[in-house]
């Protein structure tokens, strides 16, 4: 799939991401890197809106899982089970957000017989003007549909 195709999968099917305008910039095997402009994401305060920055934050991990998934041929339900997100420094500008999956956590989407569950867990990073702001710590789960 390439950044278009998985930007315009998010934007129609998440509302939430088109209002953030929220564009996949790469989207490689296992890393995915997304942007979202300041303006339509920030508080009263000038910074990022917290909620903002953790469905962005959401939105990159589950487009990462999803690519993953089906690249690997497997059909199913992608759900987020648990996130957690940790702010540092205020966001005051436009925002990057990279995620990357390991090699052994991949591992099972490759095997013949799938499990019930698979579990994709990632951190997905956000920065902004060129710093680290916060994490989302999150288990993506891969219900497996069995043809």
């Amino acid at each position: 799939m390439t950044p278009e195709a998985m930007t315009a999968l998010l934007t129609e099917h998440i509302p939430l991401c088109n209002f953030m305008q929220m564009r996949v910039v790469t989207l490689q095997d296992q890393h995915i890197t997304t942007c979202a402009p300041f303006a339509p994401n920030c508080n009263m305060h000038h910074t990022g809106f917290a909620g903002s920055l953790y469905a962005l934050a959401v939105a990159t991990g589950w487009a990462m899982a999803y690519h993953a998934m089906t690249s690997s041929g497997v059909n199913g339900q992608l759900v987020v089970k648990d996130a957690s997100i940790h702010y540092r420094l205020p966001v005051k500008g436009d925002i990057t957000l990279s995620a990357t999956l390991n090699e052994e956590v991949t591992a099972p989407l490759r095997e013949a017989t799938l499990p019930n569950k698979i579990r994709l867990p990632l951190i997905i990073e956000i920065f902004s003007e060129n710093r680290r702001s916060a994490w989302l710590e999150a288990d993506y789960t891969i219900i497996p549909t069995h043809a």
